[in-house]
């Protein structure tokens, strides 16, 4: 770096700059005078770089010749760039981006975080599932406090993506950038208007494929398909794959997951194989009408978009940056007035089927929220200065004030993430809308994004990606290798799904089975698993005489620990061990209450008795896992303090999530306030 404020860059061949990556290129600031040899290097400001907002005086000329590296992605390489000329103007910082391809990604951001030193970057480019695996490693800067900043409006991001991409452990690591979920584009002029079907449920897409099979849709006549997605391996093949899988795995909420049994890591093609079978027969023909067909080895999305855009597809299921692209370019491909965007289809429900959050036209949806999202996150081990810059940045990036115009650039490959980047797109006039307008979207295109965005973001039965060690050799290397063996007739349903099964237990003893086992759980927000007491049986001559002994020690002991757990417990809840207690700084005051209580006592007082001790145990619980302070008990209310608000707030979404979840007297079921909820086992 030489010290120059606007940003130019030499592209300097992988592996030549920094022995321990894979694929980093460095981009090197030099003189003015070579600026002209960047083709890439746009001189011009972005839109809206000059507009003043709250977030943004507050960083203005805060990072006087900070010299900061930013590690970006080959793909949207020229929009990172003008973003980043853009932040050394207003604060002064002198940034060196770092540029990942795609296939090399992963492993830059953990070699940066595994080296001996500091390492080379000081803010990393991370989908939101690597941010609990990068944070174990001890690579990252806790932020939560930070995200309280002026300006940020923090929880109008969707809470999806704030518990998906940016927290773990109850912390904040990272502030995302966009919102990823797979979805669905389709050709109205081949569908609803010749009266086929609009796709809601893989029913209703299957008429679709068998109504264009092996037609010539464009004319040119060649055969064309009935839906384009990616099929390839590494190339989102899998995040496809467990998209269209979610919605007939998961009916019962979020908690209830996707990939494993949670109390034994069994992965889900094996533990629910007649299942699972199931979705695999159904796969196997979406593929059938795909470019797979002519290329059996898989197919890359950016293949299958380029057949979309050239009129051979009539459905395309991806996330909506991609998605974005065609949309952008839709008059130039003599597609005006035809594209329609929908959310991914769903699962028929029949009689027999329990879906709780089902839609209207009774289909259950599952939308996959493929990797979270892309997010910033913070190198731990640089100096202060280096890591207020580098927050700063991922800040400027997620300003409420202009992101609306990111995530409507195609460029950028950002999606919605913020309630306000769609909530007013019914409204043309708007600055939101008019940025999609601007981007080659028509206004009837506008209320479908909306729609889309709040039905993915907002459901009840969102799929989490996963968020845990080998994420990435499930997801594509322990899946995609089998699917395509079955696509081409190597394996049927069944090998394949017990090949699966076998890769997938390979890659949990790896990493260690407690240790996924926790991270899933944590996923799911499911508490910490206890496993089931073992039995113990006796045998032999001596089996007697032992518990003749034994018997005797287990009931002191038993008596011991009981006396030691009540005496801890007094310690603990009664003069309130204060070592938990917020000592300065920022402190935040929790209150809770049990609803309607008075006449819940009165209704009955030894069921309340045995409520009130769930309840009770359960808030403790949680005050200890957040390291919060319990300061006092009065009646059925807690009074509790912790360190920040957002903590709080965390906190308190956790003792009502484990409240719901806990098994109460059912004594307490007679009363207008309560209700049995019943779960299919």
């Amino acid at each position: 770096g030489g010290g120059v404020s606007g940003l130019s860059a030499i592209w300097i061949a992988a592996n030549t700059m920094l022995p321990f990556s894979h694929g980093i290129a460095m981009a090197t600031s030099v003189s003015a005078s070579s600026r002209a040899d960047c083709p890439s290097y746009n001189d011009k400001p972005s839109p809206l770089a000059q507009t003043s907002t709250p977030l943004r005086e507050i960083m203005r000329n805060a990072h006087a010749n900070v010299e900061v590296s930013i590690q970006i992605l080959l793909h949207s390489k020229e929009f990172f760039l003008d973003k980043i000329r853009d932040f050394e103007e207003l604060t002064g910082a002198v940034v060196t981006p770092i540029v990942s391809q795609a296939g090399t990604w992963y492993d830059d951001v953990r070699y940066d975080i595994l080296s001996r030193d500091v390492g080379y970057i000081d803010a990393y480019a991370s989908f939101g599932n690597w941010i609990p695996q990068f944070a174990d490693m001890g690579g990252l800067m806790e932020i939560t406090d930070e995200v309280g900043k002026a300006g940020l409006d923090w929880f109008d991001i969707m809470p999806a993506v704030r518990n998906g991409v940016a927290e773990y452990k109850g912390k904040t690591f990272a502030v995302p950038l966009d919102g990823d979920v797979i979805l669905m584009l389709y050709r109205k002029d081949l569908v609803e208007d010749i009266g086929l079907p609009t796709p809601r449920t893989w029913d209703d897409v299957l008429e679709i494929l068998e109504y264009y099979d092996n037609k010539d849709i464009n004319g040119d006549g060649v055969p064309d398909y009935g839906n384009c997605f990616a099929t390839a391996e590494d190339n989102i093949g899998g995040e496809s794959f467990w998209a269209v899988a979610g919605s007939f795995l998961q009916t019962l909420g979020t908690s209830s997951g996707i990939f494993f049994d949670p109390d034994t890591m069994e992965p889900i093609s094996s533990y629910r194989q007649e299942d699972f079978i199931k979705i695999l027969q159904l796969y196997k023909k979406l593929v059938q009408h795909s470019p797979f067909r002519d290329d059996p080895s898989g197919v890359r999305w950016q293949e299958n978009l380029a057949a979309f855009q050239a009129g051979r597809c009539v459905l395309w299921y991806n996330y909506l940056g991609p998605t974005r692209v065609i949309i952008s370019k839709q008059a130039e491909n003599n597609m005006t007035g035809v594209l329609n965007l929908a959310p991914l289809p769903g699962m028929k429900c029949s009689k027999d089927d329990y879906c709780p959050f089902s839609s209207k036209d009774g289909a259950n949806h599952a939308p996959f929220l493929a990797s979270g999202g892309l997010a910033y996150a913070i190198n731990s081990r640089v100096s202060k200065e280096k890591q207020q810059a580098a927050v700063d940045f991922a800040f400027y990036l997620s300003d409420p004030a202009v992101s609306f115009r990111d995530v409507a650039d195609p460029g950028s490959f950002l999606d919605p993430l913020r309630q306000r980047h769609t909530a007013s797109l019914s409204n043309s006039e708007t600055k939101e809308a008019q940025s999609f307008l601007d981007f080659g979207w028509e206004k009837r295109q506008l209320p479908m994004l909306q729609e889309v965005t709040e039905f993915n973001f907002l459901s009840e039965n969102y799929v989490y990606d996963l968020r845990l060690l080998g994420a990435e050799e499930y997801r594509e290397t322990g899946t995609m290798s089998h699917l395509i063996k079955h696509w081409n007739g190597e394996l049927t349903a069944v090998s394949a799904a017990d090949e699966m099964a076998k890769s997938w237990n390979v890659i949990t003893d790896k990493y260690g089975l407690i240790q996924q086992r926790d991270a899933y759980r944590n996923i799911l927000s499911l508490p910490v698993y206890v496993p089931p007491v073992p039995s113990i049986s006796f045998g032999g001559g001596d089996a007697k005489a032992i518990l003749l002994v034994a018997i005797p020690i287990a009931v002191i002991l038993v008596i011991l620990v009981a006396i030691l757990i009540k005496q801890r417990h007094t310690i603990k809840y009664k003069t309130r061990d204060v070592e938990t207690a917020p000592k300065g700084g920022q402190i935040a005051l929790l209150f809770t209450d049990i609803q309607g209580s008075t006449s819940l006592w009165a209704h009955s007082k030894s069921a309340m008795s045995k409520a009130l001790k769930v309840h009770h145990d359960i808030v403790r619980q949680c005050i200890d896992k957040y390291q919060a302070y319990e300061v006092k008990t009065i009646g059925d209310a807690f009074m509790i303090a912790i360190d920040s608000a957002d903590r709080a707030v965390l906190l308190a979404n956790e003792i009502q999530l484990n409240l719901v979840r806990a098994d109460f007297p059912l004594e307490l079921s007679s009363l207008p306030s309560c209700c049995v909820s019943y779960e299919k086992n």
